[in-house]
């Protein structure tokens, strides 16, 4: 039996539902394995769904872990703030935060009373990172994979972009796509900035072309704007969390010396490099991708679901 058949089986005994937030709907999903000893949390990046993470909730799963995953608002099964769908989006960095800590409160923690960890993603790892600071919660540790703890800004030094970003939104151009950002565009493989692996880049694709309301473009001015708040704020917050940072070594899509910084300040963390990595480590090729889920599962100590 092939992995992918185990995964399709595992899936489908996986409970769906939505949260209110706000008026807007929060998708989600969780599973609790018979005699599990402890639980994960997986916060998904810009773009995403937790439709894609099929593979990896199964990993955990197989390992003994109640797995719970949401979708952010404006992205992925949950409610699209702009008529044009398409559009990245979000008021506030703030109301991210607020839909993490309301599924935590009365999913998370309704469901699951134990030993629990956070694994996040990019934008997932930064709204994450905020929430652990700030709020009370159940998680022990945390691993954050190539957060979004910066964000490259090419053509522009990083002040003067983000003194256009303000300029455009002080001029009402919030829900506007900002330069060269559009729709959603399906890049061919050879071409892609998130991953190496073939398989899993075109099962992301294909799912995504088969569950269009999954398609996300790019960013708005809007978007842009609370990113670079995000940014500031989680350059000057510290957290006594014991956390791991996965740092991909090839990223483009977030900038890493901004997440060397963040590093370097709280001294309960600590990072690891995965060399080769593009982006998207934990969609990587085997070799880089198993690694990194040995270090995860080391980290957060998985003898105790043994």
């Amino acid at each position: 039996m092939t992995k992918q058949h185990n995964i399709e089986q595992f899936w489908s005994t996986v409970t769906h539902a939505k949260l209110a937030l706000h008026g807007n709907q929060l998708g989600y999903a969780f599973i609790i394995p018979n005699n599990a000893k402890a639980a994960v949390t997986i916060v998904n990046g810009r773009c995403e769904s937790y439709l894609k993470y099929q593979e990896l909730a199964y990993d955990f799963y197989s390992k003994g872990f109640a797995v719970f995953m949401c979708d952010h608002l404006g992205q992925g099964v949950s409610s699209r703030l702009l008529p044009v769908a398409d559009k990245g989006y979000i008021h506030s960095f703030e109301d991210y935060i607020q839909g993490l800590s309301l599924f935590v409160e009365q999913v998370v923690k309704q469901n699951w009373q134990g030993k629990h960890y956070l694994l996040a993603h990019s934008m997932g790892a930064a709204i994450s990172y905020l929430y652990l600071a700030n709020h009370t919660h159940p998680f022990e540790k945390a691993v954050l994979s190539a957060p979004m703890f910066g964000i490259p800004t090419p053509g522009f030094p990083y002040p003067l972009a983000k003194l256009i970003v303000n300029i455009l939104s002080l001029l009402g151009l919030n829900t506007h796509y900002f330069f060269g950002q559009s729709g959603y565009l399906e890049k061919p493989f050879q071409d892609n900035p998130l991953m190496q692996c073939e398989t899993r880049y075109n099962a992301f694709r294909t799912l995504y072309k088969e569950n269009p309301t999954l398609q996300l473009g790019g960013v708005t001015v809007g978007w842009l704007k609370q990113a670079f708040l995000a940014i500031d704020q989680i350059q000057s917050t510290s957290t006594e969390l014991p956390i791991l940072l996965m740092q991909a070594e090839r990223d483009t899509i977030v900038a890493n010396a901004w997440q060397d910084q963040v590093v370097a300040r709280n001294k309960t963390m600590q990072k690891k490099c995965y060399h080769g990595s593009l982006h998207e480590i934990l969609f990587e090729q085997d070799a880089i991708r198993e690694l990194a889920l040995n270090d995860i599962f080391q980290f957060f100590k998985t003898d105790l679901c043994e």
